[in-house]
């Protein structure tokens, strides 16, 4: 068929569309892909095998065994002919096949007679490409390596789907995280509009600027909230823009909000596709500034209080005649200097100076009363009031002082003291109320704040008015009973304004005694903190939300733990039966690769997994009898192959004294070493590696101290890297990954593991010479109970024993049932729960295996079903979870279900008959 006529077909164009979607074409090389073609070969026993994707155009080798690529139009291909139809394609002898007999590879290298593929079909049924298996000599395939090859053809399209989907879950995430951040962070108005202004979207800054909550905002017209003086303007300037062809508009007017506040607000908007995109800022309060500074252009020359204006960098650039007046100074003197360091003198009270100057840095204003001195070094009293002016970036534009001699009102009497009081305090909102606490006199502050005026309040609790909240009623009453003991107090309430707003106040109060200690008065300092009592709501919501999102996390993890593991538990255990089955010696090299790669690739997922567990806390330490020097034994024996490889000597120095049974995680002491001992087999060539285990000092009554010491004579570390070699994904030098390998996880899941022990590790090393690691761990004492309990291990008490192996993965039931048979075991299987109810009531098992995540009800639904059938054997049936996810509460769930235990995979045979040996001996 050409590739003309294949184009015109309708599912050869959705074919191809998937194809592309998938992202899988002119891709780096993956691994897993390669693992794949090696274990076709070896289930076919075949020298050739390869996973191609057929294009309009070309084949895309994903990954080829055994021969070279050959470039070769799709249509002319084996794998076009496979993808024709659903099922295996079996070619016993080429030669014989009009199709090939002209085909590149059969007529020369590598001279194929025999061919067997199986169509990569997704969950839609497209047919992305095919993997093949080829032989030199014509043969034909069993029932069995069939049914392998279109496993897998499945394994391929699990890979490809899940690679897929986890690069959109990341997508859509980022999309989500971004959204919420502008929704919610932002303070000012974030809107859409269409084009005639009416609202489509606005984030919830709407709430504290103009009181609407985004919902009621929402389908309302921007017009609405604009002042009604400034419609003509703004609708003109508008107008004016766009005739002129412009897209960008930036025009200030002032809105109306739902309780009456007007506020002036600076617009950035966007006209694009018929919407207009608008970002409003806040600016009456320097709106309210620029007035200011008009009136007081005018009037600073015209008072008798000194006027001083100073640049950004608190440098004076013009003072009025009173203040020369006051101080002597004049601007030639003063200008380009600070203020206070001319005006200073012996008892200036320097901290009050330098605090001043700090709130100047941080944009705040404030007022002072400061002991200065004049020009003539004559003392004299000062009441300087600051103000900060700040430009449209938010940053200090100027400050603008007023500078009072107030010499002589030091010396009058009370009543002028609480006015200078409260006149130093004008950007506070005040109350002053006589010895019943009856208001006698406020601030324009506190005025504006609640909506009443002096006449409204005088004479009245203010308390009584501003709180209309039952809830608050006991506060107030406690406080006032302080006052009347002649107490202060400072508490904080929910008031509601004559408006009927909500506002929370701090309310700091200070009794005023008279000569006879009797209470005369009491002055409120009022502040509004709404919000900040908004913030710390946005806090509570933001750690909730935290939370959700490490929930999820953790979730994710055990998702992507399960599907990866799932698959790598297939190559896995495929690959140990393949070498407990006598293979060729041809064979035995490429199996072990194939068996080192999978279980590398696993220690990498472990490594990743385990780390993110120590981060988020879910990891606990087990503590259960084992032999440290078993423990070590086995650990040196296991690696001396390694070790040999790279002509090392490697060995275990064994203290005697050391006890023969101790109580601790023994899984993550031994993840401690083999991370220990494998950067020094791998950093260590021609050399000598030795694992020390010895007694740290005395064992105590509870504790037995022990020490370890893994020494080589490899590179060795740099000085200037040892500090940093713990920390994540880091490693000593720039080409260590590329030369040696590894994730850089190792060191950083040791230290962490150490810490869980309460241990700490430490590193001696000199470049070139080699490196020691040592650590000390207190381990429990073992118990007589537990110090007696032994595990016998005796083959014999396997045979004729009943297993229900319960699984859905086809793979999984293939590995289990050839691991499991060659120990006597009478096998029986279940692909479902409910598969495995019906058996179980039939059928008496003397221990039953059972995956967890299954199609319709899961392990745990399961295992509980069981185990509430009425009988003692239903009751008793040992049942072990088979399980690929990591999720920390699920040990929670293995008690809860009735399970005695678990298996995570992917499994080592020697795992699985430790878990039996321990049921049956």
């Amino acid at each position: 068929m050409s590739s003309e006529s294949r184009n015109s077909s309708t599912n050869e164009d959705e074919r191809i569309k998937a194809l592309h979607r998938y992202g899988i074409l002119d891709t780096p090389k993956e691994n897993e892909f390669d693992n794949i073609t090696k274990l076709a070969t070896l289930i076919c026993n075949t020298p050739i095998a390869l996973i191609t994707m057929v294009d309009e155009d070309r084949l895309f080798f994903k990954s080829i065994t055994g021969t070279q690529e050959q470039e070769i139009l799709p249509e002319q291909s084996f794998s076009w002919f496979t993808i024709l139809g659903d099922d295996v394609l079996e070619i016993p002898d080429i030669s014989k096949d009009e199709r090939f007999k002209d085909h590149p590879g059969v007529i020369g290298s590598p001279h194929a007679r025999f061919y067997a593929g199986a169509p990569l079909i997704d969950e839609h049924g497209h047919k992305l490409g095919a993997i093949g298996v080829f032989d030199v000599v014509p043969r034909q395939l069993t029932n069995d390596q069939k049914e392998g090859l279109k496993t897998l053809s499945r394994e391929i399209i699990t890979h490809i789907t899940l690679k897929e989907k986890s690069a959109e879950l990341a997508a859509k995430t980022q999309r989500f995280e971004d959204l919420l951040n502008i929704s919610t962070v932002s303070p000012e108005i974030h809107c859409i509009l269409d084009y005639y202004g009416n609202i489509l979207f606005i984030n919830d800054a709407v709430t504290t600027i103009l009181e609407y909550t985004a919902e009621e905002a929402t389908g309302l017209s921007i017009w609405n909230f604009c002042n009604k003086e400034d419609i003509n303007r703004v609708v003109k300037y508008i107008e004016d823009g766009l005739r002129n062809k412009q897209k960008q508009f930036n025009v200030d007017f002032r809105i109306v909000s739902k309780t009456g506040v007007i506020r002036w607000l600076s617009w950035t908007m966007v006209a694009k596709n018929g919407r207009w995109y608008a970002y409003g800022r806040d600016i009456t309060d320097s709106k309210r500034v620029e007035e200011d500074l008009m009136k007081l252009s005018f009037v600073a020359s015209k008072i008798d209080s000194g006027v001083v204006l100073s640049d950004s960098n608190n440098r004076v650039t013009w003072v009025n005649a009173a203040f020369e007046k006051i101080t002597g100074f004049t601007l030639e003197d003063l200008k380009g200097k600070r203020l206070g360091d001319l005006i200073a003198g012996p008892k200036t009270d320097a901290e009050l100076l330098e605090r001043a100057r700090q709130l100047s840095k941080q944009n705040q204003s404030f007022t002072v009363d400061l002991l200065a001195y004049r020009k003539d070094k004559k003392p004299i009293w000062l009441s300087v009031y600051n103000t900060v002016v700040l430009n449209e970036k938010g940053s200090l534009e100027m400050e603008v002082e007023i500078i009072i001699d107030i010499t002589d009102k030091k010396k009058v009497e009370e009543e002028l003291q609480v006015l200078s009081l409260v006149a130093s305090k004008t950007n506070t909102s005040v109350n002053i109320s006589n010895s019943y606490g009856n208001t006698t006199w406020v601030n324009h502050s506190l005025e504006k704040l609640t909506g009443y005026t002096l006449s409204e309040l005088q004479g009245k609790k203010l308390g009584d008015i501003l709180s209309k909240d039952a809830s608050e009623h006991a506060i107030i009453e406690a406080s006032r009973n302080k006052a009347q003991n002649n107490e202060s107090y400072s508490i904080e309430v929910k008031a509601t304004t004559k408006e009927g707003s909500h506002v929370w106040l701090s309310v700091s109060n200070t009794p005023i005694v008279n000569e006879k200690g009797e209470l005369e008065r009491q002055i409120d300092l009022i502040t509004d903190i709404t919000q900040r009592k908004q913030i710390e709501q946005e806090l509570i919501a933001s750690k909730e939300q935290a939370l959700q999102l490490s929930e999820a996390k953790e979730m994710f993890l055990s998702v992507m733990s399960h599907e990866i593991r799932t698959p790598l538990n297939a190559v896995i255990g495929m690959t140990h039966l393949l070498l407990d089955n006598d293979p060729k010696a041809s064979q035995i090299d490429d199996l072990n690769i194939l068996k080192f790669s999978s279980e590398n690739l696993l220690n990498i997922i472990n490594d990743i997994l385990d780390f993110t567990k120590i981060e988020t806390g879910n990891m606990v330490l087990e503590s259960i009898p084992f032999s440290i020097k078993a423990l070590t034994g086995d650990i040196v024996n296991s690696l001396q192959v390694n070790a040999a490889i790279k002509e090392n000597r490697l060995r275990l120095d064994f203290d005697d004294d050391v006890p023969e049974t101790i109580m601790g995680d023994k899984t993550r002491l031994y993840q401690v070493l083999m991370n220990l001992l494998g950067n020094a087999i791998k950093f260590t060539d021609h050399g000598e590696i030795t694992l020390k285990v010895g007694l740290a000092k005395v064992p105590c009554e509870k504790y037995i101290p022990v020490y370890f010491e893994v020494s080589d004579t490899g590179i060795g570390i740099p000085q200037d890297k040892q500090s940093y070699i713990f920390e994540t994904f880091t490693q000593a030098k720039t080409d260590i990954s590329r030369k040696y390998g590894g994730t850089g996880l190792g060191l950083a899941i040791t230290k962490k593991l150490l810490k869980l022990y309460n241990s700490d590790i430490q590193v001696r090393s000199e470049e070139g010479k080699g490196t020691t690691f040592s650590f000390v761990i207190n381990f429990h004492k073992v118990a007589v109970a537990d110090a007696a309990h032994r595990v016998v291990d005796n083959a014999d008490i396997f045979n004729g024993k009943k297993i229900l192996v319960v699984d859905d993965n086809e793979i999984n039931i293939l590995i289990a049932g050839r691991v499991l048979g060659k120990w006597g075991f009478v096998l029986d299987f279940a692909a479902s729960g409910h598969e495995a109810i019906e058996k179980v009531m039939k059928n008496t098992y003397d221990l039953i295996f059972m995956d967890i995540k299954m199609p319709g009800i899961d392990g745990f639904e399961t295992t509980g079903i069981i185990r509430g059938l009425p009988g003692h054997y239903f009751k008793s049936v040992p049942i072990i979870a088979l399980t690929a996810s990591t999720l920390q509460d699920e040990n929670s769930k293995f008690k809860a279900s009735g399970m005695n235990g678990h298996i995570l995979k992917p499994f080592k045979p020697e795992e699985i008959r430790n878990i039996i040996t321990a049921y049956f001996s």
